[in-house]
């Protein structure tokens, strides 16, 4: 597949883009069994509680060079999150979880199944966690 062609799975919420999975209460991250397509009306509807971005996980098109994250080579944010779980000792989970753009995920792509063990603890919008 082609650089391009990649999914980026920590997108916001914008219409066009894709809704991912849901935060459960336990913090974790469920993806859906297939990504739904948002539109105006959820981005309106979402955002009445706060930034969906802190609630949600959401996909759209790796932007490579076009997205800060992007080193010049590959994406940024899941040798970060891995790292950083590893320093904290967080365990990363026992197996991989469903997820419905694996086939075409950026991180998948770079990490394999580190990246997916580790995904469902990657929540975009952080701030409200730093408040707490």
């Amino acid at each position: 597949m082609a650089t391009s062609d990649r999914t980026c799975p920590s997108a916001t919420c914008t219409p066009g883009n894709q809704l991912l999975g849901v935060k459960g209460a336990d913090g974790y991250v469920r993806h859906l069994r297939t990504a739904l397509t948002i539109d105006a009306d959820f981005v309106e509807t979402a955002s009445e509680l706060g930034k969906p971005e802190a609630r949600m996980r959401f996909a759209s098109t790796c932007a490579t060079s076009g997205c800060a994250q992007w080193t010049g080579t590959r994406c940024g944010v899941i040798d970060h999150v891995i790292e950083h779980l590893e320093q904290v000792k967080v365990p990363l989970a026992p197996s991989i979880p469903p997820c419905p753009i694996r086939g075409s995920c950026r991180w998948y792509d770079q990490t394999g199944e580190t990246a997916c063990r580790a995904c469902s603890l990657v929540v975009t919008d952080q701030s409200a966690i730093a408040a707490e």
